[in-house]
């Protein structure tokens, strides 16, 4: 609450966006009723209001209430207050007042010099915090000083392109009969563009760019005018300096009085991509419809809600919830998840954390949630080979043998597929032993063992002078001596000790039915020797976690101790991940 009291009463402009489209009347007809254009109208306008949707641009016509509504609030000037009341119009050359208002209309393209630059871009750079972002090319008009309402008019015709093509034409052949250096550089401007028109078919049109700029009748519009024409200066756009004709162009301004703009001066012909970057395409960013609501501010700092997983809200961008903060040291990392976890937290999302650097003790402590610090004398233990037969499966054993092939090779050593496939046999016969024992070999299971010491035996360099009969006993010989052996091996408990006890007997036995050779099985009980009773770190992997911890909405657990330590901080935060 005390956050929106906070930004409670904050002024900030708001973006609304109204699309016009007149047809053309013939002026002798103007007020002649022709059902079949208007019907023809009426498709051209749906199929528009239809391209903008399937683009996701959500757009709604207008009644006659809304339509009324919206010509009396340009009238007055007043997009702001609920109630709108007329008031006298008053024009000169500079400006137009209404009331306690005063408007001036400033024209972007003057037709007399057009100083538009050759190259536009429908964006353009600002620089935030040493970075460049994009803002769109006439953000410029959203943030004028003193002004309390403004209405940035677009205009665009869509004129016979025949017709308009023959004039260029014409136009060109004018300036190519007097070779000057001006006359030159038009010819090739104008061979550029139809250059550009045949190539990639664009659209000619005329375009008229007005802003009607209206602030209290008391305030100084010469700040408004500066501060544009230094904006648009550094985009290489000069607006018109010389708008004499302020009540011509607010009232041709008016919804779908665009006609009455003087062809002469006030309507310049461009390209279609051209027009458009000239466009006004920024809007006001609205709370997104969520049940995970996380607060930011936009631009104008108004807060605005956002679903961060890209999931949960009525848009879904992805199915999947995991996402990346990224930034310098001192940028804010730690202060922006602070605010994402409370926000999750009030939600009623379980949070368990791990971090180094106490950033969340302080909100920990805030929710009574549970802080666990790693320290030598109290380290954060768990037991992860205690399961039970429901949990074992193909993901719980890969994350077993990525434990103990962590501890046998550290994270830079390398692994072979031998190992690899050796430490996941291991693990397997490690739970059968618990959950099933072992008691003998299936038939199945000693064919199969019988048949690969027959191979090994005839490929042995090793040369016997013996029947077949004391061949077949020698080798029955060897199967009971592997069963007996494996018969002696029992698993009393599940924990790391019993796992290591079982895999240091088990591994030189599996190494020599199968041939295996190449194993360094001393150093795997050496590296494996520090987790075992007696070890330096006996308790991490033996010492069940404390049970009360999964009754906790809010834990974190602070590794900081161990945050250059090789071995543990990997394997700390593996065990971490697993448990939860």
């Amino acid at each position: 609450a005390s956050y929106f009291r906070y930004f409670n009463g904050r002024p900030y402009t708001d973006s609304l966006c109204y699309l016009t489209i007149t047809q053309e009347a013939k002026k002798s007809r103007l007020f002649s009723y022709d059902s079949k254009k208007w019907r023809d109208f009426l498709v051209k306008i749906y199929k528009v209001r239809d391209l903008l949707r399937d683009s996701g641009v959500q757009v709604k016509f207008l009644n006659k209430a809304e339509a009324s509504e919206y010509v009396d609030r340009y009238f007055a000037m007043n997009f702001k207050d609920r109630t709108v009341s007329m008031t006298n119009v008053k024009a000169d050359d500079e400006t137009v007042s209404m009331g306690d208002k005063r408007c001036k209309v400033y024209s972007l393209v003057d037709v007399d010099c057009a100083a538009l630059p050759s190259l536009i871009r429908p964006y353009t750079n600002i620089e935030v915090n040493n970075t460049e972002m994009p803002v769109d090319l006439v953000s410029v008009v959203d943030n004028i000083p003193n002004a309390e309402t403004v209405v940035y008019n677009q205009i665009i015709f869509l004129p016979s392109q025949k017709r308009e093509l023959a004039l260029l034409d014409k136009k060109k052949n004018r300036h190519a009969s007097i070779p000057n250096p001006s006359n030159q550089m038009a010819v090739e401007d104008i061979k550029q563009v139809q250059d550009v028109i045949a190539r990639e078919s664009k659209l000619l049109v005329y375009t008229h760019f007005n802003m009607v700029v209206g602030v209290p009748a008391d305030t100084d519009l010469q700040k408004c005018t500066n501060h544009l024409e230094n904006a648009f200066g550094r985009m290489g756009i000069h607006i018109s300096k010389r708008a004499y004709n302020q009540l011509e162009l607010f009232v041709s301004s008016f919804p779908g009085n665009c006609y009455s703009l003087n062809e002469e001066y006030d309507r310049f012909l461009t390209l279609s991509d051209a027009a458009v970057c000239l466009m006004y395409k920024e809007r006001v960013q609205h709370s997104e419809e969520t049940p995970l609501k996380v607060y930011y501010t936009d631009r104008q700092g108004v807060p605005v809600a956002i679903d961060i997983t890209g999931k949960e809200g009525k848009n879904k961008l992805t199915d999947n919830s995991n996402f990346f903060c990224l930034g310098p040291s001192g940028s804010g990392k730690s202060f922006h998840m602070n605010s994402v976890v409370r926000q999750l937290h009030e939600q009623g999302t379980d949070v368990v954390m791990v971090d180094t650097g106490n950033s969340y003790e302080g909100l920990c402590e805030y929710f009574g949630g549970k802080y666990i610090s790693y320290t030598e004398e109290r380290p954060i233990t768990m037991n992860p080979f205690r399961i039970n037969r429901e949990e074992m499966n193909v993901e719980k054993t890969g994350f077993l043998k990525n434990l103990v092939l962590l501890i046998w090779k550290g994270t830079q050593g390398t692994v072979t597929k031998t190992e690899d496939r050796l430490i996941e046999h291991v693990i397997t016969e490690y739970y059968d032993a618990y959950f099933n024992g072992f008691e003998s070999f299936t038939p199945q299971q000693r064919e199969d063992l019988r048949k690969s010491l027959v191979i090994d035996d005839r490929n042995s360099s090793e040369k016997r002078h013996e029947s077949e009969r004391e061949r077949a006993a020698r080798i029955e010989g060897i199967i009971d001596e592997i069963e007996g052996r494996r018969k002696e091996l029992k698993v009393e408990e599940l924990s790391f000790n019993s796992f290591y006890e079982y895999s240091v007997q088990r591994i030189p036995d599996i190494c020599e039915e199968n041939r295996i050779t190449g194993i360094d099985l001393s150093t795997y009980r050496y590296m494996m020797k520090d987790f075992y009773l007696g070890g330096n770190h006996e308790k991490t992997l033996n010492e069940n976690m404390d049970s009360s911890l999964f009754d906790e909405t809010f834990v974190v657990f602070e590794i900081d101790s161990i945050k250059d330590d090789p071995l543990l901080f990997p394997l700390v935060t593996l065990i971490i991940m697993d448990v939860f």
